[in-house]
């Protein structure tokens, strides 16, 4: 068998690059690699040339889950920088074992029946090569998934307070709104102005949507009622219509940060 490997293996390595056009000509209109049809040949060849030339190192190793390991945790990363979806990253490397077997059945490789029986070998070593290569590639894609995601929330896991408990997001929360309230009677009460200072009040609607999801809407109810009751008791003179309106938009923007934070907590619970 290992003579008639070797010939296989030869074959790929010496026709890498006519192995590697015709993967690109494959990926290039296949449906299930839409990816690949914008990706220009100098980008992709390069790619199924460098894997052409690897295949000896692992149909040949010892220990072909270490190798694969090895050799395909650098295409992983490689199709992860450059954006290819997991799906057509593996789909992709099936059309290059494909192309190697149909590029040895061309050139006749394997004729007589004894050549044809060994290739049945070399093709079940090859299948096997590349499970390795499956399971390593799709273990290695959810580990970069992980880092982009944990780097990308980790603004919103500060923000959200994570490992603290309640009792110190209720200090702060009562302490903001206790300011709320304060700026409340001093802008309404002592300087008998409408001056926007509500803007502020933003800040405790957002944090208890984000700590409580839409029990944190309770908030903003309480923050708008407050709102309207000083005004008619301070501001009578005043109008009611922008304090409605900012109420109205208390409303609001808890309820869009409510659901987008129970979004992201049933994402991530499903992600993990």
């Amino acid at each position: 068998m290992k003579a008639f490997a070797t010939r296989l293996i030869d074959i790929t390595e010496q026709y890498a690059e006519e192995i590697a056009r015709q993967w690109y000509a494959d990926v290039k209109k296949n449906p299930r690699t839409p990816y690949y049809h914008e990706l220009s040949e100098e980008d992709a060849i390069p790619q199924a040339i460098d894997f052409y030339r690897h295949f000896r190192s692992v149909f040949m190793a010892e220990k072909p889950y270490e190798m694969a390991r090895h050799v395909f945790s650098s295409y992983a990363v490689r199709c992860h920088d450059e954006e290819i979806p997991l799906p057509e990253a593996i789909y992709a490397l099936t059309l290059m074992r494909r192309h190697i077997w149909l590029y040895a059945e061309f050139q006749a490789v394997f004729t007589s029946t004894i050549e044809r029986q060994v290739a049945v070998e070399s093709l079940n070593r090859t299948i096997l090569m590349f499970d390795y290569a499956t399971h390593v590639i799709t273990q290695k894609y959810l580990e970069m998934m992980k880092e982009d995601y944990d780097g990308k929330v980790a603004a919103l896991r500060a923000i959200g307070m994570e490992g603290t408990d309640n009792v110190a997001r209720g200090i702060l929360m009562a302490a903001l709104l206790v300011t709320a309230g304060l700026l409340t009677y001093y802008y309404q009460a002592v300087m008998a102005k409408e001056v926007i200072f509500t803007h502020l009040f933003y800040i405790p609607i957002v944090l208890a949507c984000i700590w409580w999801k839409m029990r944190g809407i309770y908030v903003a109810l309480a923050l708008g009622f407050y709102l309207i009751i000083s005004h008619l008791i301070y501001l009578r003179e005043v109008p009611l219509t922008n304090d409605i309106i900012r109420a109205v938009m208390f409303l609001i923007i808890s309820t869009v940060v409510a659901l987008l934070a129970e979004g992201l907590t049933a994402g991530r619970r499903h992600y993990q």
